[in-house]
């Protein structure tokens, strides 16, 4: 197995939703070094726990509202932001968990990797469309070489 991971989350189907499959559809273009491995995670909910296991290093991205101008992307880990919880959608189901809610089992599972690295892009659209707004989709390359120096540290 890899000791990197770089996980794109989103559905393409939803517009900017669509940015973390982008991205790895970009990636897989590339030649990576041999330790990474690059999936396209979807939206799994609880189920990325399962993906995350076994890696030193996990590298997500996905779309976030974070408040920023569309288009616009951050890089954070985990203990540098408060990743905001679904809880109200979890009463009675756990379809729509959240990433939030993944890593805290994912911390409780003690399957969290050493190194968790997330790159959020805030969307313009999130609709019933397979594509990507000209906002996001111009940022994109930037992002990608982003997750690509990031590999090489």
């Amino acid at each position: 197995m890899a000791s990197t991971l770089v996980l794109g989350l989103g559905n393409s189907l939803r517009g900017d939703d669509g940015a973390g499959p982008a991205v790895v559809a970009a990636l897989l273009l590339l030649d990576l070094p041999s330790h990474v491995d690059v999936v396209d995670g979807g939206v799994p909910g609880l189920e990325t726990v399962l993906l995350l296991q076994g890696y030193e290093r996990v590298i997500i991205v996905d779309a976030a509202d974070m408040g920023l101008e569309p288009g616009e992307w951050r890089r954070f880990t985990p203990d540098t932001v408060e990743l905001k919880s679904s809880e109200n959608k979890l009463r009675g189901t756990l379809h729509a968990a959240s990433l939030a809610e993944a890593l805290v089992l994912a911390g409780a599972l003690d399957v969290l990797p050493e190194t968790l690295i997330i790159f959020g892009i805030q969307p313009q659209k999130i609709d019933w469309s397979p594509d990507i707004s000209d906002a996001l989709q111009g940022v994109l390359t930037d992002l990608t070489n982003a997750i690509v120096e990031e590999l090489r540290t």
